[in-house]
């Protein structure tokens, strides 16, 4: 014991704790009389000071269990233990005025002078049940949210695969148009081709110029048609993963100047295409199909978008394991805002548009520069032309 507690105000000590505790006290004997009540206990049920006092425990319980309570009571009484009271149950308090309310209850039991006693600890408990309450409706809630959101993603998941499954049959459908377009369109093409030539060959009538000037228009258009045909079926092989780089060993200066003879044809009046290979080594390992592709691709487009009497340059050269080839003109130009987009597909610069294409070229080029293991960029300015600078390797693996 302190120093500074006597031994005589103990019971003076206890008195105080008894009268100030927060939760209601009950000391009840072996038939349920209430002996003793705190202050909180007769203001949790409405009671005066010492109204309770003699009056028996079942007056606090709500009416319709009261005898359940007897009973309860009267078993506790004769096996006592240290415990909560009625775990699991839902307790309910009744105050003088009808009311209840939600209490949790302890209980301990003592013995004082051969006789057994009953001492309950009270605590109402409401605003925790309310709570708790709230608690459950806010789940019931967030888990019918859940359900319904599970059911709305199970639905755009459903929607989804539906939508994904249209979306292949479309993809297929057309891939067996421009599949059959492509090749469908070719034979007549060449067959009109064939006898373009033939008519510019045999005409030596006095109207010659006027039909070979439009020989010469009707050939070119045919070969534009002709590309856009080439460029939409090497999308589509591109697209369905078609394309595969066979490389073999090639001469890059013999290929440039068989590529060149093929072009000049195509050039516009006073246009000169210039060769220029730097360097003593020539020899590549590499696809001379998807490279003879790319540059016949940039060099199209730089006469296509130079005017006449203006110069258009390739330039090649190898330099240890990296090949680097420039498409150098001094065309229109590539306007600032639209070159991130040059190389998507159909995508058509500002300044292009009157000038006939399809916006495949680019796209096809890069797919085939990636296929052979190079990189491809350019330079451009408007009205001052463009350069494009594509590095690769001098062997690639097939």
């Amino acid at each position: 014991m302190h120093p500074a507690i006597a031994r005589h105000d103990v019971s003076h000590i206890c008195e105080l704790l008894f009268s100030s505790a927060a939760e209601g006290l009950v000391v009840v004997d072996h038939q349920g009389t209430m002996l003793l009540t705190n202050p909180r206990m007769e203001e949790l049920f409405g009671y005066a000071p010492g109204e309770l006092i003699g009056q028996p425990i079942e007056l606090l319980v709500p009416a319709a269990g009261r005898r359940t309570h007897a009973a309860h009571r009267e078993q506790y009484i004769a096996h006592p233990t240290k415990r909560p009271m009625g775990i699991g149950l839902d307790l309910q308090g009744q105050r003088k005025d009808g009311s209840t309310f939600a209490v949790e209850v302890s209980l301990n039991h003592f013995e004082l002078h051969g006789e057994r006693f009953i001492m309950g600890l009270l605590t109402d408990i409401t605003k925790r049940r309310a709570a708790e309450t709230e608690l459950q409706r806010v789940n019931a809630e967030l888990e019918q949210r859940v359900e319904q959101r599970t059911a709305e993603v199970k639905a755009a998941e459903h929607n989804l695969r539906e939508a994904l499954e249209k979306e292949k049959e479309l993809n297929a459908l057309k891939s067996r148009f421009v599949s059959m377009a492509s090749h469908e369109f070719r034979t007549p093409l060449s067959t009109i081709l064939s006898s373009v030539d033939l008519i510019g060959r045999y005409n030596d009538g006095p109207h010659k110029a006027n039909v070979e000037r439009h020989v010469v228009k009707v050939r070119s258009k045919v070969r534009e048609l002709t590309a856009m045909l080439n460029d939409l079926l090497s999308l589509e092989k591109l697209e369905q993963g078609q394309v595969q780089c066979i490389p073999e060993d090639l001469d890059l200066v013999d290929l440039c100047i068989e590529l060149l003879e093929e072009l000049r044809d195509l050039a516009k009046p006073g246009q000169e295409i210039r060769f220029d290979h730097h360097g003593a080594e020539r020899r590549l390992y590499q696809d001379p199909r998807m490279l003879a592709n790319v540059l016949r691709n940039l060099l199209t487009n730089a006469m296509k978008y130079s005017p006449e009497d203006r110069p258009i340059v390739l330039r090649t050269s190898i330099e240890g394991d990296q090949a680097v080839v420039q498409v150098i003109d001094l065309g229109i130009g590539i306007p600032a805002e639209d070159q991130p987009h040059l190389f998507q597909r159909f995508f058509r610069a500002g300044n292009a548009v009157t000038i006939q294409g399809t916006g495949l070229g680019l796209n096809i080029v890069r797919r085939y520069v990636d296929l052979m293991g190079g990189t491809i960029g350019f330079e451009s300015h408007l009205n001052e032309g463009t350069t494009f600078t594509i590095h690769m390797p001098t062997r690639v693996s097939p």
